[in-house]
C-alpha cells in the first residue's frame, strides 16, 4: 500500500478538535449547496463493512474510506471499529493511509461539535454522554469545545469503560464535575445537551424525561434496525438536524421508525449545512442533530490533515507525521 500512513496519534496532533469542528461545519454547507459528490454509503447486510468515498467541487483531492464494524468485538481486546482511509491528491496518488477508526472518532465528534454550535443554548452547563464505548470521547470533546461545560453525567451498560471515561475527562478537563450515573434516565434529567453513542435498537429515554431546553447529538442509530431517540421527542422537537438528507432517510433508524408511524415526515427534517448558513442564533425548546455520518466529513479531515503534511510544492515535509 503506498502512501504515508497517519495513526491515531498524528491525526489527532495534527487535527485539534476546534479545527475539526470548523472544518467539518465548512463541509456541511458546501454538502447542502450541493458542492460534495458522495455517493451513497456502500455496506454488507449486517453492516459489518462499509464503504464510503468523496470529492468536493474546486477542491483536489478525494477520499475513500473501508471500515469494518463487529459488535461482537466488545470487550474482547479486538476494536469493534476498524479501517484505513486514503487521501488521493489531485492527480489520482494515494499519499495518504490515515487510521480509519480514528479519522470515524474525530469527525463524528466535529459533526457533534458543529451541531452542538449552531443548535444548543449558548449557556448550556451539563452534559449528558450515553455510551461509553470509541466514540465517547470525541463526542464529549466536541461539546466542550462548543459550549462552556460544567458537569458530565456518564451512563453506560458498561461500568470499567463509563469509569475509564470519567477518569480521562477528569484529567483532561480539571474544572469538570464528572459523575458515572445509574441509567439513562438520570443522565439526561436536566442536561442541557445529551450524547447519544450507542448500538441500541430501542430509545434511551422518553420525552418525559427531558426538561424545557435540551439539545441532542445522536450518533450510534447507523441502521434502520436502531434506534436511540423516541418518535415522540422528535415528533416534538422544535428542530431536526441531519448530517444529509438522502443518507438519513436511507439508514437513520430513528428516522425511519418516527416516519414509519406517522410521527415524523421529511418535510420535518433540515441538513445541518443549511442550519449553519442561516447563521440564526439557537432559540431553545428540544433540537437533535441526527447522524449517520457521511463520507464528506473523511474528506474534510482527511484534506486538513494532507495539507499540514505537505509543502508548498506539495511534496511531505521531512520527519511527518510521527
Amino acid at each position: 500500500m503506498t502512501g504515508l500512513f497517519v495513526d491515531e496519534r498524528a491525526l489527532r496532533r495534527l487535527v485539534p478538535v476546534e479545527d475539526a469542528i470548523r472544518e467539518v461545519a465548512r463541509v456541511f454547507t458546501a454538502l447542502t449547496r450541493g458542492e460534495v459528490e458522495q455517493p451513497l454509503r456502500m455496506a454488507l447486510r449486517d453492516g459489518s463493512l462499509l464503504c464510503m468515498i468523496a470529492r468536493c467541487d474546486g477542491e483536489d483531492g478525494a477520499v475513500a474510506k473501508l471500515v469494518s464494524m463487529v459488535e461482537t468485538n466488545a470487550g474482547s481486546g479486538v476494536p469493534v471499529v476498524q479501517g484505513v482511509a486514503v487521501w488521493f491528491d489531485a492527480r489520482g496518488t494515494p499519499r495518504l493511509n490515515i487510521d480509519g477508526a480514528a479519522l470515524t472518532r474525530v469527525r463524528t465528534g466535529a459533526a457533534s461539535g458543529a451541531a452542538t454550535a449552531a443548535l444548543a443554548l449558548p449557556a448550556a452547563r451539563c452534559l449528558a454522554v450515553l455510551g461509553s464505548g470509541g466514540q465517547s470521547w470525541d463526542q464529549a470533546e466536541a461539546v466542550l469545545a462548543a459550549r462552556p461545560i460544567e458537569e458530565v453525567r456518564i451512563a453506560s451498560r458498561n461500568r470499567a469503560t463509563a469509569e475509564a471515561l470519567a477518569g480521562r475527562l477528569r484529567r483532561r478537563h480539571e474544572h469538570l464535575a464528572v459523575a458515572v450515573v445509574g441509567g439513562t434516565r438520570e443522565a439526561v434529567h436536566g442536561a442541557d445537551v445529551i450524547c447519544c453513542a450507542t448500538p441500541s435498537r430501542s430509545p434511551l429515554f422518553e420525552a418525559s424525561d427531558l426538561g424545557e431546553h435540551v439539545h441532542i447529538n445522536a450518533i450510534g442509530a447507523y441502521r434502520p434496525d436502531m434506534c436511540e431517540v423516541a418518535a415522540e421527542v422528535l415528533s416534538r422537537a422544535a428542530c431536526v438536524a441531519v448530517d444529509h438528507l438522502p443518507a438519513a432517510l436511507a439508514e437513520a433508524g430513528d428516522l425511519i421508525q418516527a416516519m414509519a408511524t406517522g410521527r415524523l415526515s421529511e418535510a420535518d427534517l433540515v441538513e445541518l449545512g443549511q442550519v449553519i448558513s442561516q447563521r440564526q442564533p439557537p432559540r431553545g425548546g428540544w433540537t437533535v442533530f441526527k447522524s449517520v455520518g457521511v463520507a464528506a466529513q473523511d474528506w474534510a479531515i482527511a484534506r486538513l490533515v494532507y495539507r499540514r503534511l505537505v509543502d508548498e510544492s506539495g511534496e511531505l515535509r521531512e520527519g511527518e507525521p510521527g
